[in-house]
């Protein structure tokens, strides 16, 4: 039996691409001949490989909230404390304020895009939020325990007032405003949350 002609590009290449340029410009902005110029692909390859354009976005969704997780527990695990991870979470998160390509955040965006609309969409984007706020619940865990949290407000509002702050502040950020503007709310959400 003949396997067929095996793959000649990056699957994860691909992917990555195809999700920034969502990322970028949204689903519905998004058409099939910028993808397969993004992608560097035929339209007979990008639908072996993902399907159709809904698959792909739905795939690029996970992989976004895939490589953040990946990110954010890398940056968890090499932080000496909890409040240092959340410091600089929070931080990098505003540094995007003095970039030009202010994206905001890819679940975010596609929410306000698709989420009220497309059930399938909305479920992935809240199983990518649950995931990132894993992270977040291991960090505000290890903080109760190093004594740098000391509120009596439970862990899961806690995490929650993170994931919702930080989702405002990237969302502030893709609207413009500057960094010196945004440094005090870091300092106030770290305030609240940390002694």
């Amino acid at each position: 039996m003949n396997p067929g002609r095996p793959r000649e590009f990056n699957t994860e290449h691909a992917l990555e691409v195809a999700m920034q340029q969502f990322w970028r410009a949204g689903y519905e902005a998004t058409s099939l001949q910028d993808l397969l110029d993004v992608m560097k692909l035929s339209k007979s390859s990008l639908y072996q490989t993902y399907g159709s354009k809904h698959e792909l976005f739905l795939r690029s969704i996970d992989f976004y909230q895939q490589t953040s997780v990946d990110a954010l527990q890398q940056c968890l695990n090499d932080s000496p404390t909890s409040k240092a991870f959340m410091k600089k979470l929070l931080e990098d998160v505003i540094a995007e304020a003095a970039s030009k390509k202010k994206k905001g955040c890819f679940l975010v965006n596609t929410a306000n895009e698709l989420s009220h609309r497309d059930k399938t969409v909305s479920t992935v984007v809240l199983n990518g939020f649950a995931n990132i706020a894993g992270v977040i619940k291991e960090a505000i865990k290890l903080g109760k325990k190093e004594g740098a949290i000391t509120s009596t407000v439970s862990t899961d509002i806690l995490v929650n007032y993170i994931v919702s702050n930080v989702s405002g502040l990237r969302t502030m950020v893709k609207s413009g405003a500057n960094k010196n503007e945004l440094a005090p709310l870091v300092n106030m959400i770290m305030k609240t949350v940390y002694k």
